[in-house]
């Protein structure tokens, strides 16, 4: 490794923990950029507690959406998102990120480094829809370490190993955080189209169909890490897993129509790679998939699709039911960049959502 990218190492971490910065260093020159030890215990993030934070919140406020950096800590360009968003003003009142923290969360140093990685914004909380690399395909130990990093921001009574999705509320917004994993995996009972939910999963659905039959006004997000549906085509079987599948104890629904017809607005997903946003109509409301994830591991490029319903259809999503589908924001060829998304909500408690490409100053609205 040279000179200049140890450099730029050493400044991405920050001052905290320069003993840190040096074993980043030292990883790097070894071709690996994230640490496979566990000779350090787990830290405890210190930025503070979400419930403390939101608990007098009122609109307006925005908050910072992004996932999918772990590829993007070598490069730095995970750093210059941090720094982009702690320079907006106003400044989010909080970060989402929608999972793929750490490359593997078996080992206990990679959540050292992810700690100076996030000193960038120690003052906002961090909160988390569990990817699939932090928890290391449902290891025990990864699951745990996740949990004691983040536990103590989005609050242990709430975020357990054993139930890694949680409900938020901020002033009108109701933000309901979901694991995906539990709803993907063929090994956990999951993506056989139409499929009965492994055990955890169907205590999470059972729970999620509770939480959004509660009255609420104001507007509801969901989040998690898996897609539903994308026009590019890597991991499109998990996307139309969680598209297709029904379920017998939610009246043979499946996961997008019980999220619309529970009232969700946006829902906020990774894993791809990309971005894009589809507006999707079922029983005459409108729902924003928003699909915002850094380019790690190399972006794959959504395209345009003039026609939705067909082309979608074509390629199997099952969309009876769903009268309207359109395409707002998507990454375009050779426009490969790192981005993140702003959600505001306004004094009147409606939504907007707007996506930034790192550098660049001027927002993309997600829809026209």
């Amino acid at each position: 490794m040279s000179a200049r990218e140890v450099s730029t190492v050493r400044r991405a971490c920050g001052r905290r923990r320069r003993w840190a910065c040096l074993l980043t260093a030292a990883v790097l020159s070894t071709g690996c950029y994230w640490a496979r030890s566990s000779s350090q215990p787990v830290p405890r993030l210190a930025h503070p507690p979400f419930d403390r934070v939101t608990q007098a919140a009122q609109p307006p406020f925005r908050f910072a959406i992004f996932g999918d950096q772990k590829g993007l800590a070598k490069s730095g360009e995970w750093d210059a998102l941090l720094r982009q968003v702690s320079a907006l003003e106003p400044p989010p009142l909080f970060l989402l990120d929608t999972g793929d923290i750490v490359e593997n969360g078996t080992y206990r140093d990679q959540f050292v480094q992810l700690e100076e990685i996030l000193s960038v914004v120690d003052g906002l909380p961090y909160l988390l829809a569990v990817g699939n690399h932090e928890i290391d395909d449902d290891d025990t130990a990864a699951k745990g370490h996740v949990v004691e990093f983040l536990g103590d921001v989005i609050g242990r009574d709430q975020f357990r190993e054993e139930r890694l999705y949680y409900a938020k509320t901020v002033g009108p917004l109701r933000l309901l955080v979901l694991d995906s994993n539990d709803l993907v995996y063929p090994a956990r009972g999951a993506c056989r189209e139409r499929y009965s939910a492994g055990a955890r999963g169907a205590e999470q659905l059972s729970w999620l169909a509770d939480e959004l039959a509660q009255a609420w006004e104001g507007p509801t997000v969901v989040a998690f890490h898996h897609t539903t549906i994308l026009s590019a085509s890597k991991h499109e079987g998990h996307a139309r897993c969680l598209w297709n599948g029904s379920y017998a104890a939610h009246g043979e629904r499946t996961l997008p129509e019980m999220l619309i017809d529970g009232g969700v607005d946006v829902v906020l997903t990774g894993h791809t790679h990309t971005y894009e946003v589809l507006r999707l109509t079922r029983g005459g409301r409108d729902m924003l998939s928003v699909n915002v994830s850094g380019t790690s591991g190399g972006s794959r490029l959504a395209r345009s699709v003039s026609d939705p319903l067909t082309d979608f259809s074509d390629r199997g999503w099952d969309l009876s039911g769903w009268p309207g589908l359109s395409q707002g924001a998507f990454m375009p060829p050779n426009d490969i960049v790192n981005q993140f998304g702003l959600v505001s909500v306004d004094a009147s408690g409606a939504l907007d959502c707007a996506i930034y490409h790192v550098g660049e100053s001027v927002p993309r609205p997600c829809h026209p």
